[in-house]
């Protein structure tokens, strides 16, 4: 449905979140402000998904992102389209938000947000593309409730350097309220942070005795910490401290023990099994790469990339190989992408371009088989393009309503083994080409595609 809201004085009074399974990009509604005019019009609920605002297409995309579109728009008036479902509200990365502020300002906001935990400050540290150095669990505090827990801190990493302690709760990071969030939630916004990063953090266990704000940089020479001896980021664990008491640990301490590390995307390995964010220097070229999938296709639930285009940006950076399943481009999720959308988000000409990569630790090819009946003077509706890496053609479009797609069974990216009993493989694509053309009649084809079986 579609919304209209205007914007007063006192702002629309939207609180955003996103979905709690880190594969998946949503924009949902998680508090609406008695003082805003989205509360006032009426029209929009908490856990109602944002699809679009004033024509921008916001569906797919991350709630950060979001919020500051909407913040950026002139407005005063706001037409959204939201989807409404009952079980959207078990979808929110967050348990929904039942206390505001008088007013609407963003720092007001978070000191009542804040108000009923003890000792909440705020530190930011300027970590870049490092990690912070710490461990976290996801637990229950007898006092303050469920939360996400220090559980323990690298020696002189920059948790440690910015006075960072065991057991603090992490309220916030930057924009992002952890009030309630899972470990998974927890664990993905902390390893997304980039460059300066701001922590709102409360003690349960004792009173402050340190400034309620501090400033750390990686940078060695900047002095801002006292009695920082360190001078080395050290990557290897101290002792581990106990975990401090009245906190009811919610997971199993063996799956907890893994620090939040940040590896340098521009340089980090793809892990089979484990998704992994790369940044390709693209440099204002193509990413050159040929991709199969996509929900409107027969490989619905995933992109996958099938080659890698020599002298592409992908080709140069040379991380990304076939059989790898591509997630999300520059903050876009492709989980639900048609083959074309995925394909126009990589069409991107951008410095750089990040990746969200998931290499399937096992993979297998199929094989199908398609018997086509020609219709006289009818071709077979499909395209064929030739492999960049050498001879054989895979399968490059499915004409709407032709021979092909009636059949249903051939998909965009499958590669042809044989033509009627013919070995086609080693053969090029203008060859296939003529040879699909000339076959009158009943046309046998058999075809590979790949096929992910396990993560």
């Amino acid at each position: 449905m579609m919304v209209q809201l205007e914007r007063g004085q006192k702002g629309l009074g939207l609180s955003l979140a996103g979905h709690k399974d880190r594969n998946c990009m949503a924009v949902f509604v998680c508090g609406l402000n008695p003082n805003g005019e989205a509360y006032k019009m009426g029209g929009i609920e908490v856990g109602d998904e944002i699809l679009e605002v004033n024509g921008i297409v916001l569906h797919g995309r991350c709630h950060l992102n979001a919020s500051a579109i909407i913040k950026g728009l002139a407005g005063p008036i706001f037409k959204i389209v939201i989807l409404r479902r009952k079980a959207a509200i078990n979808d929110i990365a967050v348990r929904p938000l039942t206390q505001f502020p008088v007013t609407l300002e963003e720092d007001e906001a978070n000191e009542e947000k804040f108000s009923g935990y003890p000792n909440v400050r705020n530190v930011i540290v300027e970590k870049g593309n490092h990690s912070l150095g710490i461990m976290i669990i996801e637990g229950k505090h007898s006092e303050m409730g469920q939360g996400i827990f220090i559980s323990d801190i690298l020696d002189d990493s920059i948790a440690d350097k910015a006075g960072l302690e065991v057991g603090e709760m992490i309220l916030a990071v930057n924009k992002d309220l952890l009030l309630g969030a899972n470990y998974e939630t927890a664990a993905n916004i902390l390893k997304r942070a980039e460059g300066v990063v701001t922590l709102v953090l409360s003690n349960p266990i004792k009173q402050l005795t340190s400034n309620d704000q501090k400033r750390v940089t990686i940078d060695e020479k900047l002095e801002v910490i006292p009695n920082s001896t360190a001078a080395k980021i050290s990557s290897t664990p101290r002792a581990v401290t106990p975990i401090p008491p009245n906190i009811d640990v919610i997971r199993p301490p063996s799956s907890l023990a893994e620090p939040v590390v940040v590896e340098d995307p521009s340089t980090c390995s793809i892990t089979p099994g484990k998704e992994t964010i790369i940044e390709v220097k693209a440099n204002n070229q193509a990413m050159g790469l040929f991709l199969v999938g996509g929900k409107d296709t027969l490989i619905s639930d995933k992109i996958i990339v099938l080659e890698i285009l020599p002298g592409g940006a992908a080709d140069k950076d040379g991380r990304i190989q076939a059989g790898d399943q591509i997630l999300e481009v520059n903050g876009t999720c492709l989980k639900d992408a048609t083959n074309e959308a995925a394909l126009q988000t990589l069409r991107q000409i951008l410095p750089k371009i990040k990746l969200v990569i998931l290499r399937p630790t096992s993979s297998e090819c199929v094989t199908i088989e398609a018997d086509l009946a020609r219709k006289p003077g009818k071709g077979l509706g499909l395209s064929v393009i030739g492999r960049a890496s050498g001879k054989g053609a895979y399968v490059s479009e499915i004409l709407n309503g032709g021979v092909a797609d009636i059949d249903g069974k051939i998909t965009k990216g499958d590669l042809l083994i044989s033509i009627n009993g013919q070995d086609v493989e080693n053969l090029s694509a203008e060859e296939i080409g003529t040879l699909l053309k000339t076959i009158t009649g009943r046309t046998l084809l058999k075809l590979r595609r790949y096929k992910r079986v396990s993560n």
